[in-house]
């Protein structure tokens, strides 16, 4: 069959790109071809632009000179990073031609037999780069599902325009969420039965992601890979008090000014997807505030502090799926944690995971070929 996805694949976000790729490799694997919708919208290339794009904008917050101030020293190696993710997206997935807009969705003619609205938050509402097109109301004909979609770390407080979504959700075929939070909203808003699905990157086992890998990262020695998609300063505190600690550098992937004030922050930025996996899998250990860092670190049997875990819809699913709420963090336990020298143990978590890939592959089949 001829199947599209609709999902956050052109976001320079690592745990975005790589569930885009995920999912695309594994409906290819059930024998129908994949097109990724290729929709960048203005908002979303406003988020992501190039260095010198970034540098030249007028900001009554702060002014040009301290921007280029600030971020000087790191123009070369956020250029690389920004080329390395636009690689990732001409190289690594198969797109569509270029949309813009819903209304240019809405006009095209589109040659498929099965949309996807697949995984990531497409569903929340909240985000700047959110968009109605991934509920699927452009979809004429052929059928509409949707695969690990989430509706965000705190789905009933974060999602709006209830009514509407209610609207979209009648017209699908088949519904698979990521977590509990985003099922137990989209259940109160449609009879389509919904199912928890496991996130597309989950599908692929460690010694798949390890070939795509090959090497490409430059961090030497032993280290502590701290990562949040965008500048958390409780992920960082408690990265900054664990390297104290443990004695190890924090090497991160990202770049905010604020980030300046922890004088001990090694930045390898030069880091597209591959190279983002590359440093996570290499290091001792990971502290994330990111739901897709904690993921690859159970697949690489990482040990990991997931920052409020607890509080977050998304991970909270996963940690207790996986039998490793333990491992989640926050300021006021990190002492009593660390000192107890929790250890990590991801026997469970693999068994567990085994046995959701099943689940969620058949579904996902049966879903694409109208046997649900």
């Amino acid at each position: 069959m001829r199947t599209a996805t609709i999902t956050f694949h052109a976001s320079h976000n690592y745990g975005s790109m790589l569930q885009a790729f995920a999912l695309q490799k594994m409906i290819n694997r059930l024998g129908h071809d994949n097109e990724i919708l290729n929709l960048r919208t203005d908002r979303q290339k406003w988020l992501y632009p190039k260095p010198d794009e970034l540098l030249s904008r007028k900001d009554v917050k702060v002014k040009k000179f301290i921007r280029r101030m600030l971020y000087f020293p790191f123009v070369k190696d956020l250029q690389i990073k920004h080329e390395l993710f636009e690689s990732f997206l001409q190289k690594d997935l198969k797109l569509s031609r270029v949309y813009s807009n819903l209304q240019e969705l809405n006009n095209a003619d589109l040659p498929y037999d099965c949309f996807i609205a697949g995984g990531d938050q497409i569903w929340n509402t909240s985000p700047l780069d959110f968009d109605w097109s991934f509920y699927l109301p452009f979809v004429k004909t052929g059928r509409k599902i949707s695969y690990a979609v989430s509706m965000g770390p705190h789905a009933e407080e974060q999602v709006t325009s209830l009514e509407r979504i209610r609207k979209y959700l009648s017209s699908f075929d088949a519904i698979s969420v990521r977590e509990k939070g985003t099922k137990d909203l989209v259940s109160s808003l449609t009879d389509v039965p919904v199912v928890e699905s496991l996130d597309p990157t989950l599908l692929l086992d460690k010694s798949e992601w390890e070939s795509f890998i090959n090497s490409r990262a430059t961090v030497k020695g032993d280290y502590i890979f701290v990562y949040s998609p965008s500048f958390n300063p409780v992920v960082y505190d408690i990265a900054d008090k664990l390297g104290q600690l443990l004695k190890k550098k924090v090497v991160t992937s990202i770049y905010h000014p604020r980030m300046l004030q922890y004088s001990s922050l090694k930045y390898e930025l030069a880091v597209g997807p591959w190279e983002f996996l590359d440093i996570l899998s290499k290091a001792d250990l990971v502290v994330s505030g990111s739901f897709h860092a904690v993921v690859f670190s159970v697949i690489f049997n990482k040990p990991f502090w997931a920052i409020n875990g607890a509080k977050d819809n998304r991970m909270r699913t996963f940690l207790e799926n996986t039998h490793l709420l333990h491992r989640s963090i926050d300021k006021a336990n990190l002492g009593k944690k660390v000192r107890g020298n929790i250890p990590c143990e991801f026997c469970d978590a693999e068994e567990l995971i085994q046995k959701g890939r099943i689940e969620s592959m058949s579904y996902l089949s049966k879903a694409i070929e109208g046997k649900i």
